[in-house]
Parts: structure tokens; sequence; C-alpha cells
């Protein structure tokens, strides 16, 4: 929204996407990561806890379809002039797309997502591949479908967005396992939040170098300076993330309800991060890569 409006002719249409853009991210990959939280820690939670997340995933789930659908309403009003809504030829050119495609992947992984969400034995593989489609679906279009090499950009932003949907999407349930005490639930989670985080760093890292290949020109884009504000975001997610784990963590397996306050209030903050990296990542795609003229693959 900020870079639109930086351009010489600015649109308020295209400035709604890059908001609703970054709720798309909030709440399909955080339903994506809570699915892998059940996936992976379901077995380790109470009923109580199980509920939960079970809340938490359908509310995401639910969510995410529903931002989806809106935001397909509003690439409808944008590629039709603002002049046709419900226009036929634009609704069919728009669904055969890589538009179609993205949107029809994150609908069928979020709706395995909710499926998840209920009591039953084959939920955790329902969650796990709901996660995989719904990551996967941002790798159905944009930058990673028009640069060399294609395949392989289009896996490291699938395996870079579970980590994230894994770490962020972990939040509101590590706040309540905070305060309720669980130590041993956040240690464990903390041990695979160390392998995630590596994913997030080099996936995202390698891509970086692929789509752009100027850095000496990295400050003549705005994609660049939505890429730098993105890494200074993720480097305060991490960052935090370290001071949890060394810090915070151990003085709640002391127990004591002040550092449950204060680990619960600590990742409260790290929510509040998370959601400012996935508007940073909605402007930078707003924008074009640097050097886009002879890499776009054909």
């Amino acid at each position: 929204m900020i870079l639109e409006f930086l351009q010489p002719d600015p649109s308020l249409l295209d400035g709604a996407t890059v908001l609703l853009r970054a709720a798309q991210y909030a709440t399909s990959l955080g339903a994506a990561g809570i699915g892998l939280f059940l996936a992976g820690f379901g077995h380790r939670l109470d009923p109580g806890g199980l509920a939960h997340l079970r809340r938490w995933l359908l509310g995401a789930a639910l969510a995410g379809i529903a931002v989806s659908l809106l935001g397909l309403l509003l690439r409808a009003q944008i590629l039709s002039g603002n002049e046709a809504w419900f226009d036929g030829a634009v609704w069919r050119a728009m669904m055969v797309s890589r538009i179609g495609d993205a949107f029809w992947l994150r609908v069928v992984g979020l709706a395995l997502l909710a499926l998840a969400a209920m009591p039953w034995p084959v939920a955790p593989a329902l969650a796990a591949m709901g996660a995989l489609i719904a990551a996967a679906s941002y790798a159905a279009m944009g930058h990673s479908t028009l640069y060399r090499p294609r395949q392989e950009l289009s896996a490291l932003v699938t395996l870079h967005l579970l980590a994230v949907g894994f770490w962020i999407g972990s939040l509101p349930l590590l706040i309540r396992a905070a305060m309720a005490g669980e130590a041993g639930l956040i240690a464990a989670w903390s041990r695979a939040a160390i392998a995630m985080v590596a994913v997030v760093v080099l996936a995202g890292g390698i891509a970086a170098i692929l789509l752009v290949p100027r850095w000496d020109l990295l400050f003549a884009a705005w994609y660049g300076w939505g890429m730098i504000a993105k890494l200074l975001l993720v480097l305060g997610l991490i960052a935090l993330a370290a001071w949890h784990r060394l810090r915070l963590a151990p003085a709640l397996a002391e127990g004591g309800r002040p550092a449950r306050q204060r680990l619960a209030r600590s990742i409260r903050i790290e929510a509040v991060l998370a959601l400012l990296v996935f508007w940073a990542a909605a402007e930078m795609v707003s924008v074009h890569p640097l050097d886009a003229g002879h890499r776009i693959a054909p």
C-alpha cells in the first residue's frame, strides 16, 4: 500500500490489494502453521489445549478462505478496468490463469485444514497435507513463476512459507502454553523451531539471490527496499525467539506467574512483528524485482 502510493499514478484498488494480500498471508499461512503444530505436537496437548488449537485452526482456515474470495473479487475488479466486476470474459480468463490455479490450491488446502479441526484420527494427516497445499499455492503465481530456475524457485518458496507458517502460526498456541506454564511443550517446540528458522533463512536467502542478481542496484527499486524492511523485521523476530529460548523459557521451567506473564507478553510482541513481516512481504511482491527484463521465463 505504501509503495503503491509512492508511484506516479497510484491506484486505491491496487493499494487495497496489498493490505488484502497481507491479511491473506496472516490467515492462510497462520492456518498452515497451526495445522503443522497439530501434526507435530497435538499429542502433547491436554483436552483444553487441543480444543483451543482446533478453534484457532478452524477460525484461521475459514478466514483464509473468506479473504481469498475477497481478493479474487478485487482482482476481477482491477482486471476489468473497475467497470465490469462480473464480466464473464474477465472471470473465464482469470480462472484459467495462474490466478485461478493459486486460488483453487489455496482453497483446497484451507478446506483440508478446516476439516483437520474436527476430532478425527486422520486430523494430523489432513492438517499436514492442507498446510503443504496452502503454502504451495503461493508458488503457483507471482515472481517464482516468472523467473528461472522456475521449479527450484517454486520449491524454495513453498519450503520457506511452510517454515514461516509453522513459526508464526504457533504463536497463539504458545501464548496459551506460556500462561499455562507448559515448559515441556515450549521446549519441544523451540527445538523444532531452530530447524524452522534455519529453513526460513536459507530458503528465503537463496530465493532472494535468484530473484535479485544485481545487488549493487538493490536500492534502485522498491522491491529492494521492501526486501530490506522484511529482512530487518525477520531479524527482530529471530532476536526475540533467541531471547525466549535462552532466557524466558528457562525461567518458565522454574515456575511462577510473573515468568509466565513475561513470556506470554513477549510472544505477543513477536506476533505483532510477524504481522508487520506479512505486510512488508505484501508490499515487496506488489512490485517487480530488479533486472527483470532478460530473466522472465517463457
